[in-house]
């Protein structure tokens, strides 16, 4: 991939490269250890049907039970498994690996934290929770505290991932071109180049 950065006076041209293996492996760390997990259980004479999720410890037990169709009769199987849930940022290193351009784009941009103000939101769920009176929406306001300090929680060991990710992707600086030159080439050629900000392209194979 090229990659051109817009500075004050000039753009920079840099080649991207990266080692797949060494992706997958990080994405597989962030999977594992950032993802939020729904435990699954439940019992059906049907195998859940799966397509894009991400399903561990899966297991079915008979359960000596039948139920009776029609047609058929079938066995009876409780299913248990842990579905789990990946950050966005999971699906970004797909895209870069599968050759998307525009997703190193929203790489370099991405906030661990979703663009939340966390600890704003904690500190107001905080006052809230201390002028309550009410037992019940005493509650309720402790669990929505008890949810955005999860959230930062995740937010922080996504940012460690983050930072992994970033040192993996390197930038190899190959041209520099002046932006008083761009403007004599946009001039020359009556073209107007979009570089209001930082901008990629994939290379033809």
């Amino acid at each position: 991939m090229i990659y051109f950065k817009k500075n004050e006076d000039t753009i920079e041209k840099y080649q991207v490269t990266f080692s797949p293996k060494e992706l997958e492996n990080l994405k597989e760390e962030i999977i594992e250890n950032c993802s939020l997990i729904e435990h699954k259980e439940y019992k059906s004479d049907y195998a859940p049907r799966f397509t894009n999720e991400i399903i561990k410890n899966f297991k079915s037990t008979p359960l000596g039970e039948t139920k009776e169709y029609f047609e058929e009769t079938r066995d009876v199987y409780q299913y248990t498994y842990d579905e789990y849930i990946p950050p966005y940022l999971v699906e970004l290193i797909n895209k870069l690996l599968n050759g998307n351009a525009k997703a190193l784009e929203e790489i370099l941009t991405f906030n661990p934290y979703s663009n939340l103000a966390i600890d704003e939101e904690i500190k107001v769920v905080s006052a809230e929770l201390n002028t309550c009176e009410d037992i019940s929406e005493k509650l309720i306001k402790l669990r929505e505290l008890e949810n955005l300090l999860e959230s930062k929680k995740e937010g922080e060991d996504l940012e460690v991932y983050y930072k992994k990710l970033l040192k993996l992707i390197k930038f190899t600086l190959i041209d520099t071109l002046s932006l008083t030159e761009l403007k004599r080439i946009e001039d020359f050629l009556a073209i107007k180049l979009s570089l209001d900000k930082p901008f990629v392209k994939a290379l033809k194979k």
